[in-house]
């Protein structure tokens, strides 16, 4: 079995505190690379020189010397681009290699915690994918020793190797995205919160509890600092009792605590809505809305839902439920870690508001859902209906039918007067006809389910009951409008309903009223509306246009690939001094000021001018850098821009 020592090892002359592994993927930066850290102390005298090789795919790609005398640190940091290629890192004392890692690549890395569906070993057996050198995953031998290896799926014992839900979201996001990619598992089966957040204060890699082990293990990969992304899918164990329910708010808020704390480069957790359970629990909803809650909360967080996965058994999925999770959450990634800004309908829906509109009630979802509300079902002859899950004050004789236009959902209620809240899918579920969840759910056009909610209060007063008018004994004829000789024609009609605004990202963020089905054409001007010109198209309803600079004022519109050709009024939009900026990548620009805050995540190159500004904060987070070379300058008060 091979052993890995993480931090420092013995070999020889050398005493190593760095050195990559075979088979392991380091996390690329904005730059699109990554650092290939090698540092050690040369413990004997008499040695006069030692080299870094890194060669890619058999080709020299990096050397280096440093000549030395007696007893010397040493330390290389090269770049290597990220990309599919295999890198070899090879290490040479007077020329003589002594330490080598093979199959070394650049991509990118999630961490999975939670619990036994985050694994998801069900229908592991059947998972015969293509193989793919350019996927990695991290397995521990010995936690009390820390030593393991990075392997690639199915080409060992270790067959193969991980649960389903890490294995088809690293091939998906490879094949479209390009990248290697590398995961590390330390979910842990039927594990409750307060088991995951274990953590010891004097020894956080503890291994007699959940967390140290996940400490340990992304230690022992070597990544543990470059650590960015984490999925976290839980809420089973805690979904049973009401307790548990009750308290997993706070449990939740020290897990997040504690990571933030152990991984310093830690910038995006997708936590998963958990499922209807077949427990009896009356806080279960209660648990699901806090997930759905806990990007609002926490700034770091983004959420999916799972309810309406197929292949549920009331606690775990089939082969297919897991595929299929794997795949939603693959698009939410692809839209927030590699730009690729589809459609807004790749999220679950999530309830903004319920209000009354005349006699109706309103619940309305994300802008820019289309959604879908389900027509009856019936299984082993029992009719799911979508009004018996929506709960008017608790109860769900009071919905009598729905209808979806755009973004809401158009409830006609009865048997109630003056509601307060609305709860959506039951807290937990079985009955004689089936033992778990099987009925309907509220969905968008590309069919993902929204987010469960419980207890979300009604806004407005609710209207007085209509009285139903009694009509005259002898009405009146209606009166015929009209009829016009020479009629105009009217104008086009302008149907799409464009908004743009600055986004904090440095980018304009356009979205209007249209659909996954209909191509659009994005077209663009600067400082006038005269001669717009297209810079992009796009199936869907929401667009980001990048390639935009502070000081301009941008002229926008919308224009549909149809038979009518609908289109949008020019809308326009200043880009000057922005409330508040997040800094992910470099920018054209050598000043960028905020009237509130900057948050920079971005490492400068050897040759970049950057000036800040801001009148309250600049943060600089882990992961900025200004190299020796660069000009860079954080000053507070002021905005240039303005």
């Amino acid at each position: 079995m091979p052993i890995v020592f993480f931090w420092q090892c013995a070999y020889s002359q050398i005493s190593y505190q760095n050195f990559p592994l075979s088979n392991q993927v380091l996390q690329r930066n904005e730059q699109n690379e990554a650092i290939v850290n090698v540092k050690g102390l040369i413990t004997e005298r008499n040695h006069s020189s030692i080299t870094l090789r890194i060669f890619r795919d058999e080709n020299t790609f990096y050397e280096n010397t440093i000549n030395i005398s007696g007893i010397s640190p040493f330390e290389f940091s090269p770049r290597i681009p990220a990309g599919k290629y295999n890198y070899s890192v090879r290490l040479y004392l007077d020329g003589k290699e002594v330490k080598s890692a093979i199959r070394v690549a650049a991509g990118d890395v999630f961490l999975i915690y939670g619990q036994s569906n985050a694994l998801g070993y069900g229908g592991i057996n059947e998972y015969q994918p293509a193989r793919d050198p350019f996927l990695r995953y991290y397995v521990m031998y010995d936690f009390n020793n820390g030593t393991g290896e990075w392997l690639v799926p199915f080409e060992s014992a270790q067959w193969p190797g991980t649960g389903l839900i890490a294995l088809e979201l690293e091939r998906i996001l490879s094949q479209q995205y390009n990248y290697p990619i590398g995961v590390v598992v330390a979910a842990v089966g039927g594990a409750p919160m307060k088991g995951l957040n274990d953590r010891n204060a004097q020894n956080p890699a503890d291994p007699n509890n959940n967390y140290g082990k996940m400490i340990i293990q992304t230690k022992a990969s070597g990544l543990k600092d470059q650590i960015r992304y984490l999925v976290f899918r839980h809420g089973e164990s805690d979904g049973y009792y009401f307790g548990d329910s009750d308290a997993y708010p706070e449990q939740f808020k020290i897990l997040y605590d504690y990571l933030n704390t152990d991984f310093p480069n830690l910038r995006k957790i997708y936590n998963l809505q958990a499922n209807i359970l077949t427990q009896a629990n009356s806080s279960a909803g209660f648990l699901r809305d806090f997930q759905r809650r806990s990007k609002y909360l926490y700034p770091k967080i983004s959420t999916l839902s799972t309810v309406g996965t197929i292949g549920y058994d009331g606690l775990h999925y089939n082969f297919n439920g897991y595929q299929q999770t794997a795949f939603e959450l693959s698009r939410v990634i692809g839209r927030e870690i590699y730009g690729n800004y589809e459609s807004i309908e790749v999220y679950s829906p999530d309830i903004q508001r319920i209000f009354w509109e005349g006699n109706r009630l309103v619940l309305e979802f994300d802008a820019g859902m289309q959604m879908i509300y389900p027509q009856d079902s019936i299984t082993n002859s029992a009719i799911r209906s979508m009004k018996d899950f929506i709960y008017v004050d608790g109860k769900n004789n009071v919905v009598q039918s729905g209808e979806a236009i755009g973004n809401k959902i158009y409830l006609t209620i009865a048997n109630t007067s003056n509601p307060e809240f609305v709860s959506y899918l039951p807290d937990w579920f079985a009955d004689n006809t089936f033992p778990f969840y099987n009925g309907v759910h509220i969905k968008n056009s590309r069919g993902m389910r929204a987010f469960s909610f419980d207890h979300v209060r009604i806004g407005g007063q609710a209207p007085e009951t209509p009285t139903t008018p009694v009509p005259p004994a002898n009405p009146e004829p209606p009166v015929e409008p009209p009829v016009t000789n020479n009629p105009e024609s009217p104008g086009a009609p302008t149907t799409l309903d464009l908004t743009v605004s600055p986004h904090e990202e440095i980018m304009v963020k356009l979205t209007w009223n249209g659909n996954a089905q209909t191509k659009y054409h994005i077209q663009r001007s600067v400082s006038n509306s005269n001669n717009l010109t297209e810079i992009g198209t796009i199936n869907g309803d929401i667009y980001y246009d990048t390639q935009v600079e502070l000081n301009n004022r941008y002229y926008y519109r919308v224009v549909a690939e149809t038979a009518n050709g609908e289109q949008s009024n020019i809308k326009d939009v200043l880009l000057k001094c922005l409330d508040s900026i997040l800094l992910k990548n470099i920018t054209q620009l050598a000043y960028i000021g905020a009237n509130t805050s900057i948050t920079a995540l971005i490492s400068l190159n050897s040759t970049k001018q950057l000036t800040l500004e801001a009148n309250k904060f600049i943060d600089l987070n882990p992961g900025f850098d200004a190299p020796q070379g660069s000009f860079f300058t954080a000053r507070i008060g002021g905005c240039k821009n303005d």
